[in-house]
């Protein structure tokens, strides 16, 4: 992927965690309050990652020769963390009581797969492929009925200007999207160079898509986050 390209997604990461700093005052106190360091977490890995490739030769930090071989084991650890803090989101802010179960049993079944995971992946070395398409599938099922339980016809709950439903957008947008490209890529089903342009060029725009909800639905917020 060209470096111009890098450099906009990082944008996209900074513009976000900025435009969610602004608007803190309307969810600090509810389950969305650490989203910003989901962000700046993503945002701060990226852009040692992109300036360690970029400039291997310029920077020579302990932390380079770190980043470079250890990296694996930071998005492994990063995407547990991100897809059990969704899974509480969604679970504090449904009213079905069937389904706060089921999201128990999911999140109690990602967290066996991802143990398992160690086990049949090196933790170190590789992304935990089972972890994340697991984690992505079950995601994608919650938003799909969290969606599903919006009522359109309540003018006094215009879920247009709730985070929550925008953050479900973005969300089920990328990883229905992504899910099929990583598989893909695990499996090494993309073997001729132009196949993996495209699908890298794919990946970069579902991103943009996934962070423009985000930042959308942040600015078009006009009420603090409640239930449902």
């Amino acid at each position: 992927m060209p470096n111009i390209t890098l450099y906009i997604i990082l944008f996209f990461y900074a513009l976000t965690l900025a435009i969610a700093l602004w608007r803190y005052p309307k969810y600090y106190n509810t389950a969305l309050k650490y989203y910003p360091i989901l962000i700046a977490y993503t945002l701060a890995s990226e852009a040692i990652g992109i300036a360690i490739r970029i400039y291997p030769d310029s920077i020579m930090l302990p932390i380079s020769k770190f980043y470079q071989n250890y990296n694996r084991p930071i998005y492994n650890v990063f995407n547990i963390i991100f897809f059990l803090y969704f899974f509480n989101l969604y679970k504090n802010y449904t009213d079905s009581l069937a389904l706060k179960k089921y999201i128990k049993i999911g999140s109690s079944l990602f967290i066996a797969i991802s143990i398992s995971n160690i086990f049949t992946q090196d933790f170190l070395t590789d992304g935990q492929i089972l972890t994340y398409v697991t984690g992505g599938f079950l995601l994608i099922l919650i938003i799909l009925n969290y969606l599903n339980k919006i009522d359109w016809l309540q003018n006094k709950k215009d879920p247009i200007k709730n985070i929550l439903y925008w953050l479900s957008w973005g969300l089920l947008i990328f990883y229905s999207g992504y899910l099929p490209l990583k598989l893909s890529y695990h499996f090494k089903i993309i073997k001729t160079m132009d196949s993996y342009i495209i699908t890298r060029w794919l990946h970069f725009s579902l991103i943009i898509i996934m962070y423009l909800c985000f930042i959308y639905g942040f600015i078009k917020m006009k009420r603090k986050l409640v239930k449902e």
